[in-house]
């Protein structure tokens, strides 16, 4: 159920180190999980964060037209949180930020069906993200290059040597931007600079199951009643 990104994933596991998970989907999740190494029998306690409401960091010239854009929508005096990029929403404000930025480049028959979508116009960029050189594509492009930046800068945060798992509804359905070295989420991923060699140690997975959340209440649900 999950894709190794980064090779030899799976061996470089420690049993005792922290996990994190970044998921995007509708909005930006993030928590991390620990383990007591004095009682490691209890297992892993996972802890809630509100790291998708961090500022989002612009990666080109093109990124930082995008980050003025949002910050005159959403009237945000000095930052835009990254979930403004990196969710379903924020697939449609990159595109809708393109479709101005691009007029000429515009297709007429998406653009027409992404303004009649309502809270589903991150879908229809979605759906449409295949077509080579078209917005919708590079809207696609923007948004998994900034997640992987976020994921990267989670792995610097948190050192997850028991575990990064990109997890979401997203995840699955643009696994062919994520994976591999040359996708926009790994290049971004491992643009760090000066502690690119730190994300070596770092065990990092897609999760291609879209109900971790379900999978997760389920088993909060099993510890209450076996307490009772």
């Amino acid at each position: 159920e999950v894709v190794e990104l980064m090779p030899g994933s799976i061996s470089k596991m420690n049993d005792l180190g922290p996990k994190v998970c970044v998921g995007a989907g509708t909005g930006l999740g993030e928590c991390y999980l620990t383990r007591s190494s004095l009682a490691p029998g209890l297992g892993y306690e996972c802890y809630p964060s509100e790291g998708g409401h961090v500022d989002f960091v612009p990666r080109d010239d093109l990124g930082v037209e995008l980050w003025k854009h949002l910050r005159e929508k959403f009237d945000g005096a000095n930052r835009v949180s990254v979930e403004r990029v990196v969710s379903g929403r924020g697939l449609a404000n990159v595109y809708e930020f393109l479709a101005g930025r691009f007029p000429e480049r515009v297709d007429k028959e998406i653009h027409d069906e992404f303004l009649g979508a309502g809270d589903q116009q991150g879908r229809v960029v979605g759906v449409n993200a295949s077509k080579g050189g078209s917005l919708t594509e590079l809207a696609a492009r923007i948004m998994i290059a900034s997640y992987g930046s976020e994921v990267g800068n989670a792995a610097l945060k948190w050192i997850p040597t028991g575990g990064l798992y990109v997890t979401g509804g997203l995840t699955p359905k643009n696994i062919e931007m994520i994976k591999g070295p040359d996708s926009p989420f790994m290049k971004a991923y491992l643009d760090k600079g000066r502690l690119r060699p730190l994300l070596d140690t770092v065990p990092l997975f897609a999760v291609m199951t879209e109900d971790i959340g379900l999978r997760g209440a389920r088993v909060c649900a099993e510890r209450e009643y076996n307490a009772m």
